[in-house]
C-alpha cells in the first residue's frame, strides 16, 4: 500500500506519513518538520530550494513540477516568463550574376 506525502505530494510513501517517518522526496520528517510549520509552508520552501530529490536517486523519469500538478497543486508550480522580440527591419537582395554576353567555356 502507497501513501502520498502531504508536503510535496508524492504518492508512493511506503509508509503513512506520521511518526518521525521521512519523505524521500522532499526530506520533511513527520512529527518533527510539521509539528509547528503547515505542510503548504514545507511545500513553498521545497519548490523555492529547487524541489529538487531529497534521498538517493529519484525514481527514473520522476518530474516535481508533474506531481505537484496531479496531486492538485498546480499554481504552485513555478511559472517562468519569457520577454524577447524580434525586430525585422532587413531587405534581403538577392546576389548580383553576371550573365555576360555568351556562354561560359572551360579550356580544356
Amino acid at each position: 500500500m502507497n501513501f502520498t506525502c502531504t508536503v510535496c505530494l508524492y504518492k508512493k510513501l511506503p509508509f503513512y506519513p506520521a511518526d518521525y517517518e521521512i519523505c524521500p522526496c522532499c526530506g520533511t520528517e513527520f512529527g518533527n518538520d510539521d509539528e509547528r510549520v503547515p505542510h503548504a509552508s514545507l511545500r513553498a520552501e521545497w519548490i523555492a530550494r529547487g524541489a529538487d530529490w531529497f534521498f538517493r536517486d529519484p525514481p527514473e523519469g520522476w518530474n516535481p513540477w508533474l506531481q505537484l500538478i496531479e496531486g492538485g497543486a498546480a499554481q504552485e508550480v513555478p511559472h517562468f516568463a519569457v520577454n524577447f522580440r524580434m525586430q525585422f527591419n532587413t531587405t534581403v537582395k538577392p546576389p548580383e550574376i553576371n550573365w555576360g554576353t555568351g556562354p561560359i567555356l572551360n579550356p580544356v
